[in-house]
């Protein structure tokens, strides 16, 4: 068991230092630390709290449409595709 361990760890330094998973992280970050982003996402909270469905779903499109949104959205897919691949290779083993 010890050595499957070992190959998962060694796996995730790999999977780590690929360009594609260092992007997603950097953008992940980005969105959770963008003041207009958090600020967005308390406005958001906001209007659903108070039951207010325009504006909140105005909020939820501007939050959604926002460029580093998005940018993370395509990473996040690229991201599970990679790694869906990468278990469709283990489970054939």
């Amino acid at each position: 068991m010890d050595k499957i361990i070992e190959l998962a760890d060694e796996l995730k330094c790999e999977l780590d230092s690929l360009p594609l998973f260092q992007e997603y992280k950097r953008v992940n970050e980005l969105v959770k630390n963008d003041q207009e982003l958090i600020a967005l996402k308390k406005e958001i909270a906001l209007a659903k709290l108070n039951h207010n469905n325009e504006l909140h779903s105005e909020l939820l499109n501007r939050y959604n449409n926002h460029p580093l949104v998005k940018n993370l959205d395509v990473l996040k897919k690229d991201v599970y595709s990679y790694l869906l691949e990468v278990s469709e290779i283990i489970n054939k083993k």
